[in-house]
């Protein structure tokens, strides 16, 4: 399966703090009118993340084997992690 790009649009906040969601992304992650996402703060405070409640415990296990995997290929180089 191909990967779709991180970076799909770039949206304005308006008066009332709303963006709007590109169409693209709306149908790439299946959100409708009236579903609800979660809001989180990026660790860097620069950023925000949007995710469908039921998909939080998936998103945060493939975050962590992308960690896990970026640990083992640095230490593969001969470095050492932490």
């Amino acid at each position: 399966m191909k990967k779709k790009p991180s970076i799909l649009g770039l949206v304005k906040v308006n008066d009332k703090g709303q963006v709007v969601i590109p169409i693209e992304v709306r149908s790439l992650i299946d959100v409708k009118a009236g579903d609800k996402l979660m809001v989180m703060i990026h660790p860097s405070h620069e950023g925000i993340v949007l995710i469908k409640p039921d998909s939080l415990e998936s998103f945060a296990k493939k975050m962590l084997a992308t960690v896990s995997d970026a640990k083992l290929s640095y230490s593969a180089k001969g470095n050492n992690y932490g």
